[in-house]
């Protein structure tokens, strides 16, 4: 009977823990849980940072709205150095489930979330939106999934 567990519960423990370490490496945090949120300046941010606080000014008018097949949907905005209305070059690219005023162009506000590679989350379609829309994306972006209240 041990050899059988072992056999069979040897393979299973070991993908579980295999699995539980990416996610917690991937994340910051264990799973279930959040990372530790940092200050960082804009300029600064890396996609090795994970739990991060941002102070900036969004840039609406480059806003993209994304909708899942789900039905679920979210919005990417780009985030400038706090004041700056005139950037084009974006190097942080925040994804909220929080939609904007259509009312404003530009906002100052803080940002709380987790910072990653962009990878999968903006697909070419929201690129060429942005790109569109007169903004260019700097080839080491980082995306900040905002963490909403």
């Amino acid at each position: 009977m041990r050899k059988v567990m072992a056999v069979v519960g040897g393979p299973f423990v070991l993908v579980a823990g295999v699995a539980f370490g990416v996610v917690w490496w991937d994340r910051g945090a264990p799973p279930g849980f959040d990372p530790p949120i940092v200050d960082v300046q804009i300029d600064q941010i890396t996609r090795d940072n994970r739990g991060v606080r941002l102070t900036g000014t969004a840039h609406y008018e480059a806003k993209v709205r994304q909708t899942a097949s789900n039905g679920d949907s979210w919005t990417l905005f780009p985030l400038f150095p706090s004041g700056d209305t005139i950037g084009r070059e974006v190097h942080v690219l925040v994804r909220t489930t929080l939609e904007p005023e259509d009312l404003y162009s530009f906002e100052d506000l803080v940002v709380e979330g987790m910072a990653r590679p962009p990878g999968r989350l903006v697909p070419r379609a929201a690129r060429e939106a942005i790109y569109d829309r007169g903004y260019s994306l700097t080839d080491d972006y980082v995306l900040v999934e905002q963490k909403v209240p």
